[in-house]
C-alpha cells in the first residue's frame, strides 16, 4: 500500500518505537548503495567474504538491496524511512550477480555470518524457486541454527503464481511473507500452498515505497518487498518490547503476529498463506498483556476485501524443469490453466465485488493441542430450566440441581444424547480458550469422556486434560460475552485427565519398575498399575502411565536406582512449568510439540532420573526444527537441557524427544535421545 500507516497498528507502532540499537537485524541482499536512507552509524554494509572481490555487483542486485534495507532501515531524516531506523542494521552483500544470488551455500554462509555477530532478526530476500521445497544441507542447518539461537529468519515466499514452492521460505522455521495488492486482494503472483502452512502471512506488496538506488525513492510490488515490512515490524515490535522491559524475544513476536493475523476474504483468499499482518493485535498480545482469543475481539476484522482470480487445483511446477515420469505431484484429470494468465487481473481501479463464499482463510482448519480444564455451561436459561425440569428439582429440591456436577453427570449417564444441548468448555490456566465440538462417529464416546474429565475435575482426581483437535474459524459468544473459537474432535486418541501433582511419581516409579524387569523400550507390564494412578485414558486403558506404550526410552543404567523426592520434585516443576507458568498457543507448530511432550511422562521421568542421577540440574527447555522426521512428517525435538552446578567446564547435557505433529495427535518419533552438548 503506498501509505503503509493505513494498515491498523502501524502509525501506533511508529509513534511508540522507532527500534532499539540493542536489536540487529542482517540483511542478506545484494550490495547495497550508498543512499541518504541507509546513512547512519547504526547501519554497516559488509561485503561477504565468500564473495569474489573481482565480482561486480549488477546494477539490478545493487538496486534491490537498496530497496529492501531501506523499508527496514530508513533513516527517518530521508525520504524514505524504514520501520526500525534506530535498529543496528547489517547490510549483507551474499550475492551480487546471478551466479552468487543462485547460491544457497552463500545465503548459508550469510545466515551464519549475521549470527555470528549477534543478529536476533534476519532477513533474506533471496528466493529459490523449488519443486519440492526442500533446500540444500549446509542451508538447512543454518536455519536449524538460527532457530537455536533464538533468532528469526524472514523471508519472501515468491512471485511464481504457485507453480513451485521457494526456498528458503519453505522451510518450516523460517516466516514466509506474501503480497496483497492495496486493496487487499492476494497479488496475482504470489505463491502459496500446503508448505507455507503455520509459518506464514500476508502483508503488504503492491506500491511499497523505499530508497532507489539513484538516490531518489520508488515505488516496487512484490512478495520480495512484502517480506521487509514484516521484518520492519518485527524489528519495531521486538524494540518496543525491549524498551518495555521485556527481553530480545522475536521469536514470539513471530508466533504472535502468526497467531493474531486477520483471515484473508474474498474469492482470492484461497491463494493467501497464513492471513493478514494485524499489527494492532500484536501490540495488544505483545506490549498490553492481552490474550489472542481477547485481541481478536478487540481488534475485530476489516472489511471483505475486494474479488480476485481463486488458486487453480495444480501442484507446483518449474516450467523449465519438468516433473520426471515418476513424480509424486498430483496428475491432473484434464489440462489446467495457465496460472499466469487466470490470475491476472487490473491491480488497480476495479470494483469491490460481493463476499464470497470461499472459505476465509488458510490459517483455519488449525490442527490444536491444548492442555487445561474441561468444563460446561449451559448455551441460555431455557436450556438450563429444561434440563432442571427433566432432572426432577422441581420434584426434589437439590437433587436434581443442574448446576450439580455429579447429579448432572449421573443424568447423562442415563441420558446420553443430551451432553450435545450443552457448550463443553476447554480452559487453559483459568481462562476459557475453547468451545469442544465432538464430531464424526465416534462423537457419542467424545461426549462421553467430556463428561468424565468435567466429574474428574470435580472430585478432584485430575487437574490438567489433553484434548487434540482442530480449530475452525467459527466463534462462539459464551453467556458472559466472551468469544471463543471452535475445537472438533473427532477422536479419543490423545484424550486425556490427569492429577499434575501425581503424574511426575508414577511416571519416575513406572521408570525405574521397568528397567529393574528390564522392560524399558518394550512394554510395561500392565498387570499390577499403581494404586494413585488417575488418569483417565481415551483408549481405555485405565491406571496407564500416560505416553508409555508410545514412547519407548532405552534403559540406562541410573534408571535402575529408586526416584529420589528431589528428582520427583524437579520432574513436577517442569510438568507444571508447561501446564500452568508457560503461556500456551495449543495452535502453534512448536506449542503443540510440546504440550505433547509434556503428556509423555514417562520420557520427560526417564530424562531427569538419568541426568539428576549423575549429579545434574535442570536448566531449561527449548524447541527446534527436527532433521529427523517421517515421509511427510512434521517434526520438532523438544529438548530439556542439564548442566553441572559444581563444574561449569562441564559439558551441557540435552535429552531430545522427538515428537510428529503432521496429524491431529501428534506422535513420537524413535527413541529419548541423549548427548553432550558445549
Amino acid at each position: 500500500m503506498p501509505d503503509l500507516d493505513t494498515l491498523p497498528g502501524i502509525s501506533a507502532l511508529r509513534s511508540l518505537t522507532r527500534g532499539d540499537s540493542r536489536v540487529i537485524v542482517a540483511v542478506i541482499d545484494g550490495l547495497a548503495a550508498e543512499h541518504p536512507a541507509l546513512d547512519s552509524e547504526n547501519v554497516d554494509i559488509i561485503r561477504g567474504y565468500w564473495v569474489e572481490e573481482d565480482r561486480e555487483a549488477q546494477e539490478w542486485s545493487t538496486a534491490h538491496a537498496t530497496h529492501i534495507a531501506s523499508v527496514i532501515l530508513g533513516s527517518d531524516s530521508s525520504e524514505a524511512p524504514g520501520f526500525a531506523p534506530q535498529c543496528r542494521g547489517l547490510l549483507v552483500a551474499a550475492g551480487v550477480d546471478e551466479e552468487t544470488a543462485e547460491s544457497e551455500l552463500g545465503i548459508a554462509r550469510a545466515m551464519e555470518y549475521a549470527l555470528s555477530q549477534g543478529a536476533q532478526i534476519i532477513h533474506c530476500a533471496f528466493c529459490h524457486p523449488s519443486q519440492t521445497g526442500h533446500a540444500q544441507d549446509w542451508m538447512v542447518r543454518a536455519v536449524r541454527k538460527a532457530e537455536e539461537m533464538g533468532a528469526v529468519i524472514i523471508a519472501p515466499a515468491g512471485n511464481d503464481y504457485g507453480e513451485n514452492w521457494c526456498v528458503p521460505s519453505s522451510l518450516p522455521t523460517v516466516l514466509a511473507v506474501g503480497a496483497l495488492a492495496d486493496d487487499g486482494a492476494p497479488m496475482h503472483f504470489t505463491n502459496f500452498g500446503e508448505l507455507y502452512e503455520g509459518h506464514s502471512i500476508m502483508g503488504p506488496g503492491e506500491n511499497v515505497h523505499g530508497a532507489d538506488v539513484d538516490g531518489g525513492t520508488v515505488l516496487q510490488k512484490g512478495t520480495s518487498v512484502a517480506a521487509p515490512v514484516l521484518t520492519g515490524i518485527v524489528a519495531a515490535l521486538t524494540s518496543a518490547c525491549l524498551q518495555a522491559g521485556q527481553s530480545i524475544d522475536p521469536q514470539r513476536v513471530r508466533d504472535v503476529l502468526i497467531a493474531t493475523a486477520r483471515p484473508c476474504t474474498g474469492a482470492g483468499a484461497d491463494r493467501c498463506i497464513g492471513g493478514e499482518v494485524a499489527v494492532d493485535r500484536a501490540m495488544a498480545v505483545l506490549l498490553q498483556g492481552m490474550s489472542i482469543e481477547k485481541a481478536r475481539r478487540e481488534f475485530p476484522d476489516g472489511p471483505i476485501a475486494p474479488d480476485a482470480p481463486a488458486a487453480l487445483s495444480v501442484p507446483p511446477r518449474v516450467p523449465h524443469a519438468p516433473l520426471p515420469p515418476h513424480s509424486i505431484a498430483r496428475h491432473a484429470p484434464e489440462p489446467v490453466g495457465d496460472p499466469r494468465e487466470a490470475y491476472l487481473r487490473e491491480e488497480r481501479g476495479f470494483a469491490a465485488a460481493e463476499p464470497s463464499a470461499v472459505q476465509p482463510s488458510l490459517r483455519y482448519p488449525s490442527m490444536a493441542f491444548p492442555i487445561g480444564q474441561v468444563s460446561y455451561e449451559f448455551p441460555d436459561e431455557l436450556t438450563r430450566d429444561s434440563f432442571a425440569r427433566s432432572m426432577g428439582s422441581r420434584l426434589s429440591p437439590g437433587d436434581g440441581d443442574p448446576e450439580d456436577v455429579e447429579t448432572l453427570i449421573a443424568y447423562l449417564d442415563d441420558n446420553p444424547a443430551e451432553a450435545r444441548r450443552l457448550r463443553w468448555l476447554v480452559s487453559i490456566n483459568g481462562e476459557r480458550r475453547f468451545v469442544a465440538t465432538p464430531v464424526g462417529a465416534f462423537a457419542s464416546q467424545i461426549y462421553d469422556m467430556l463428561a468424565a474429565l468435567v466429574l474428574g475435575e470435580a472430585r478432584g482426581d485430575i487437574t490438567v486434560s489433553s484434548l487434540p483437535g482442530w480449530t475452525t474459524d467459527t466463534t462462539v459468544e459464551l453467556r458472559d460475552g466472551t468469544v471463543v473459537r471452535e475445537l472438533r474432535m473427532n477422536s479419543l486418541r490423545g484424550v486425556y485427565g490427569w492429577h499434575s501433582a501425581q503424574i511426575a511419581r508414577q511416571s519416575a516409579e513406572a521408570v525405574h519398575r521397568d528397567a529393574l524387569a528390564g522392560q524399558v523400550g518394550r512394554m510395561s507390564d500392565r498387570s499390577q498399575p499403581g494404586e494413585t494412578t488417575a488418569i483417565i485414558a481415551g483408549d481405555g486403558t485405565e491406571n496407564a502411565v500416560l505416553g508409555l506404550s508410545e514412547s519407548p526410552v532405552v534403559s540406562w543404567p541410573r534408571l535402575r536406582v529408586a526416584p529420589s523426592d528431589n528428582v520427583v520434585f524437579a520432574i513436577d516443576e517442569f510438568l507444571h512449568q508447561v501446564y500452568f507458568r508457560d503461556r500456551q498457543e495449543p495452535e502453534i507448530s512448536r506449542d503443540r510439540a510440546v504440550n505433547f511432550a509434556a503428556t509423555n511422562g514417562y520420557q520427560v521421568a526417564a530424562a531427569f532420573m538419568d541426568a539428576m542421577g549423575d549429579g545434574l540440574e535442570y536448566v531449561q527447555y527449548r524447541t527446534e526444527y527436527s532433521p529427523f522426521a517421517r515421509v511427510s512428517g512434521l517434526c520438532w525435538d523438544v529438548i530439556v537441557q542439564f548442566i553441572d552446578p559444581s563444574e561449569d567446564q562441564r559439558a551441557m547435557r540435552e535429552y531430545r524427544l522427538t515428537v510428529d505433529i503432521a496429524d491431529v495427535m501428534p506422535v513420537t518419533v524413535g527413541r529419548l535421545r541423549r548427548w553432550s552438548a558445549r
